[in-house]
């Protein structure tokens, strides 16, 4: 079973696009003798969660960390067999006088989408929010399940 990222999948579409960018402008700053305009990754401006997608007892189990996103601030759509998970982290401070030398954590809105598998029940669809995880199951469908054939013997 393959969980494929459609067109409208845009946070980690852009990945490459962005490493390819980062290499280009340092390469090019680097033969004209130059510093790059900042140093890093473009990705570190791009967040979008991780995910496991997996078969379990029946049912699909998509899984993605979100930590420290609230549970409300994450949204979850079923368009024809296109499922989507939309979401923001916000940044928040213990101090609003509170000066960052350093932030590596990412913040921002977020969006992925999967195309699932035609076996999946789009009736049958859960979700439940739990310590910064998300965990979507999805059933299958009665004929898709499969059914064991019990061997008799003569």
């Amino acid at each position: 079973m393959q969980v494929l990222p459609t067109p409208r999948r845009r946070p980690n579409g852009g990945r490459s696009l962005l490493r390819d960018w980062d290499l280009l402008e340092h390469e090019m700053q680097r033969l004209l003798g130059g510093r790059p305009l900042w140093e890093g990754s473009s990705e570190s401006f791009v967040w979008a969660p991780q995910i496991d997608f997996a078969d379990e007892n029946g049912s699909f189990v998509l899984t993605a960390e979100l930590p420290g996103v609230e549970p409300n601030d994450v949204d979850i759509e079923v368009e024809g067999n296109i499922l989507t998970i939309k979401g923001e982290k916000k940044v928040r401070r213990e101090h609003e006088d509170e000066r960052v030398q350093i932030s590596e954590r990412r913040y921002g809105a977020f969006e992925r989408s999967f195309t699932l598998p035609s076996s999946a029940d789009l009736e049958d669809i859960s979700a439940e929010f739990h310590q910064g995880v998300l965990r979507i199951r999805i059933g299958k469908r009665a004929e898709a399940r499969g059914k064991k054939i019990q061997v008799k013997a003569k």
